[in-house]
């Protein structure tokens, strides 16, 4: 694993850091606090998430962010032939190998990371990601342990099953070779079958230039007569041709014949209807008269009818006019009612941003004074075990010997100065038990920031009882204008119907 590049937005101490990777062996020089620990731990968040830092997921940004502020690692680096590069964030995770994004969720990036690493975050921890003091984890593994260990992790495991399975090909490819050695026929047999098949080799040679032969003889004979072919073939189509125009011809006549018949049949019936329509048109004379008398009767009903039509829809115009007037009376304070409530909605959203930063603002002290207490009990721990690491050495040493700080044997001093670390453990001892009930009351939200919390959700429901109310205030301001537009129109169209029916004739009994 070759590492190339790490980006820290709000992690820990860092507000934005980029760092390049360069070739070779990479040192990381600072004092105590300066973040050095933080950028391996940005690390091993970047690959196994939050089981590899300490705290918890609010712990991990920066002091003095943002509550909402974006906190992400980015860490880029090469294993084997491929690039990988991963994002994580508090909420989310994407993983790219050679461009490809391969996995996009917390679980899925840290569990493809595992399989490509082929290591676990507790192996990855105790091996490349081993702390100060931590070596001896490696110590405490058996001969066959470590050797298993050390297998997994460097991929030998890969080379045994490719050298496994190629002796399992070699094996078969063996047996396969001797089985097929052992089904060969006796040498002679096979010389006198070689010899009997050149034999019917030469036999076959002959047979095909002799068919050959015939083959050029049958193809002359073909291109002798292949003109005479031709001309019979040209004689049979012209035979056919004709063949089809006589019967074409013959149809023609049999349908000539038969028009022939039908039209001296409907002569004989057109000379039957002159004579009966000379008889009757005596008779029909005065029903020209009927006819138009019927035909005036006809457009004046229907003039009266469209004339009827007319003024039901001018009734019912009217009836709709008179409901149009009505409902826009009632609306008619609906635009003052409206402006009413946007005001009130405004305000709300007003109280209700300032309800919104109060709670960040109690969230961000909570979350701080918690940030704050954790730092200082890890910091009380890592100075007990230092106390105590003197303190054993002291003891250990006793008056004669040399003192670690200054190099000069304590004598009479020895059991003043275990007394004063004895003391200081127990102060630190005093001060971490008040530390851990401290962090245990800070677990959970304070009452301040529950009741900002509160305050918040009220101002939130009133601002929006506020919004629905100017909402359904701006739905009755648009239907006014709606029904506005609504009437315009009946009352247009009323007076077009007004005209039409002025113009209809009237008289109709």
């Amino acid at each position: 694993m070759e590492l190339r590049r790490l980006r820290l937005e709000n992690f820990r101490q860092f507000a934005q850091t980029e760092i390049e990777f360069g070739q070779g062996i990479t040192g990381i020089i600072g004092p105590n606090g300066a973040g050095k620990t933080t950028l391996l731990e940005a690390i091993a968040w970047a690959i196994y998430g939050v089981p590899a830092v300490r705290g918890d997921k609010e712990s991990i940004r920066r002091h003095g962010a943002p509550g909402r502020s974006r906190v992400s690692v980015t860490v880029e680096f090469r294993l084997g032939v491929h690039e990988f590069g991963v994002d994580r964030t508090l909420y989310g995770a994407e993983l790219r190998q050679d461009g490809q994004v391969v996995a996009n969720s917390l679980k899925a990036v840290s569990e493809k990371l595992e399989r490509v690493l082929g290591m676990s975050h507790a192996e990855f921890f105790n091996t490349y990601f081993t702390g100060q003091k931590e070596l001896a984890v490696m110590a405490a593994l058996g001969k066959s342990e470590r050797a298993a260990f050390l297998s997994r992790v460097l991929g030998y495991e890969r080379l045994e099953l490719a050298q496994q399975r190629v002796r399992e090909r070699r094996n078969m490819i063996a047996a396969e070779l001797k089985g097929l050695e052992a089904g060969l026929p006796d040498k002679g047999e096979l010389e006198a079958e070689r010899a009997q098949a050149q034999a019917r080799l030469a036999q076959g040679r002959t047979a095909a230039a002799a068919a050959r032969a015939a083959q050029r003889s049958a193809e002359a004979a073909l291109a002798k007569e292949q003109p005479r072919w031709k001309e019979w073939e040209e004689r049979r189509d012209r035979i056919r041709s004709l063949e089809s125009e006589r019967a074409m011809a013959q149809h023609a006549v049999e349908g000539a014949r038969q028009e022939f018949n039908r039209l001296d049949k409907e002569l004989a019936e057109a000379r039957l209807a002159s004579r009966e329509l000379e008889r009757l048109s005596g008779e029909l004379r005065p029903l020209k008269t009927l006819k138009t008398e019927l035909a005036k009767l006809e457009r004046e009903q229907r003039e009266d009818a469209a004339r009827q039509a007319d003024l039901a829809q001018q009734a019912e115009l009217t009836r709709a006019r008179e409901a149009l007037d009505k409902r826009i009376g009632e609306l008619e304070t609906t635009t003052a009612a409206l402006e009413r409530a946007e005001r009130e909605a405004r305000q709300l959203g007003e109280r209700l941003a300032q309800a919104e930063q109060e709670v960040e603002q109690q969230r961000a002290e909570w979350v701080r004074e918690r940030e704050a207490a954790a730092t200082r009990r890890s910091e009380l721990l890592k100075q007990y075990e230092e106390v105590k690491l003197h303190r054993d050495d002291i003891e250990r040493l006793g008056p004669e010997g040399k003192c670690p700080t200054c190099g000069r044997p304590l004598g009479t001093e020895h059991a003043g100065v275990l007394q004063e670390l004895e003391a200081q453990l127990i102060a630190i001892v005093d001060d971490g038990r008040w530390l851990r009930q401290r962090v245990e009351q800070l677990a959970e939200p304070p009452d301040v920031v529950r009741a900002a919390e509160r305050g918040r959700d009220t101002v939130s429901n009133q601002a929006r009882q506020a919004s629905e109310r100017a909402g359904a205030l701006r739905t009755l301001a648009e239907e006014r204008v709606r029904v506005s537009a609504q009437r315009t129109s009946a009352v247009k169209r009323a007076g077009e119907l007004e005209a039409k029916i002025a113009a209809r004739a009237t008289g109709y009994d």
